[in-house]
């Protein structure tokens, strides 16, 4: 049991790391939002595809083919979520969105019980009330700042990954690879219409090979198969990292800070939900784990 714990803990924790870049990524791409969001969603789907292939071999190929109801209703928020994803980096600070994304797990939480009837304790409802305030600190700062439409976007994202993570847990399947794979493809085909994929510069190019084909495949990958091995607290803990991370990187590759404001109401954002699932990993630990 204890090996399985260490297996998950480093799977997630290295597909974290994979995914921190992302948002610097996107902003040294120089490309529309439409065409960003074809060539990343048609380079994650290929990507995982080679990842299922590699992992799971012929039997894993097949199983993606495999349809229903909840894995069709997964591939259509992706979609959302990659949209509002790109347009609300286009549109607002990078910061911005990597704060607000960091609401999605009590937005999961919330929605669970809903949906699933899960429980959600006082400490996360507790939680949720100190992410709401902090995220309305950031759209107040930008009423008049003109990037409240990108807010808006990065919100919409973050309702719609929540409810993803909340419907993954409800398929009862050895691997959800295949959902992520169809969702991508779909945003993939969907901006295609609208995009223009061949005005993209050799080096935006080179960029979004890394991060398309290579880094957000094996990231994704990698934070899907964590969550057998380890509780989900520790997952949600772990995913804090690219909120910490990923304006620091944005932050050294094009010199683009956060406001006083955003990084106020980040650092209460952070410190609520690291308590919340700090709290919420040792409770898993010690029901799961054995002495």
């Amino acid at each position: 049991m204890r090996s399985h714990y260490a297996r998950g803990l480093a799977l997630t924790f290295a597909g974290v790391l994979a995914v921190t870049p992302d948002t610097l990524l996107v902003r040294l791409v120089d490309a529309d939002p439409w065409t960003m969001v074809f060539w990343r969603g048609l380079g994650i789907a290929a990507g995982l595809t080679v990842i299922v292939r590699a992992v799971e071999g012929r039997e894993g190929v097949r199983n993606i083919f495999r349809f229903g109801p909840r894995r069709l209703l997964g591939a259509a928020l992706l979609v959302v979520v990659s949209n509002c994803f790109i347009w609300a980096l286009a549109l607002t600070a990078a910061a911005n969105v990597l704060v607000v994304l960091a609401g999605s797990p009590l937005a999961a939480a919330v929605i669970g019980r809903l949906f699933l009837g899960e429980p959600v304790s006082r400490r996360t409802w507790a939680a949720t009330v100190a992410v709401v305030g902090g995220v309305a600190v950031i759209f107040a700062d930008d009423l008049e700042s003109g990037r409240l439409a990108g807010n808006l976007c990065a919100a919409a994202a973050t309702v719609a990954l929540a409810a993803y993570f909340v419907l993954l847990r409800s398929i009862r399947a050895a691997s959800t690879l295949p959902v992520p794979i169809w969702g991508n493809l779909a945003a993939a085909l969907l901006a295609l219409p609208l995009a223009s994929p061949f005005s993209v510069s050799e080096t935006g190019a080179l960029w979004l090979v890394l991060a398309a084909g290579l880094m957000l495949p094996a990231g994704i990958g990698l934070i899907s198969t964590g969550p057998r091995y380890i509780p989900a607290a520790e997952v949600g803990l772990l995913l804090l990292l690219e909120t910490l991370l990923g304006p620091l990187w944005v932050w050294l590759g094009t010199g683009e800070s956060p406001t006083p404001a955003v990084l106020t109401a980040g650092a209460v954002i952070v410190a609520a939900l690291a308590m919340n699932s700090a709290l919420g990993l040792r409770s898993a630990i010690r029901t799961e784990m054995p002495p």
